[in-house]
């Protein structure tokens, strides 16, 4: 050994107090590090946003004859998934249930305004086009 530490196992291993005093405290000329934060990259991308939009759209225009809210809603729910395989946030995740609301007012309208419709030309045909007009004054 070099002779310093030749008698630390007879001495100094565990003295009457419980205390080593062979320590060396290795940290005291280290620079300060700081911690690495694990932060995941939350941003939302274009397609996240872009079926937000959509879906907000599909869900104003659903009641103009149900068709721009079918097409909107589709449209917002594959940007939204399509965005969604990237990161998941609460963008992407609005913009999915936006555009499934969208959807279905879209085809629950569409449904409607087709039954109107019917019911109107199935009046229209028992009645005569030209005689409801002459009841009407034209």
């Amino acid at each position: 050994m070099d002779g310093n530490n030749f008698d630390n196992n007879s001495q100094n291993s565990a003295g009457s107090n419980g205390q080593y005093s062979n320590y060396q405290d290795n940290t005291a000329n280290a620079p300060y590090q700081v911690p690495i934060e694990n932060v995941a990259d939350n941003k939302s991308n274009g397609l996240q946003i872009a079926g937000l939009v959509c879906g907000i759209l599909a869900i104003c225009t659903s009641c103009c004859y149900g068709l721009p809210g079918i097409i909107l809603g589709i449209a917002g729910l594959i940007c939204s998934i399509m965005g969604n395989k990237t990161s998941k946030n609460g963008v992407g995740i609005a913009g999915l249930v936006c555009s499934i609301i969208g959807l279905i007012l879209g085809i629950v309208m569409l449904i409607y305004f087709a039954w109107i419709l019917s019911a109107v030309m199935g009046e229209l045909g028992s009645s005569g086009y030209w005689e409801l007009m002459e009841q009407m004054g034209y």
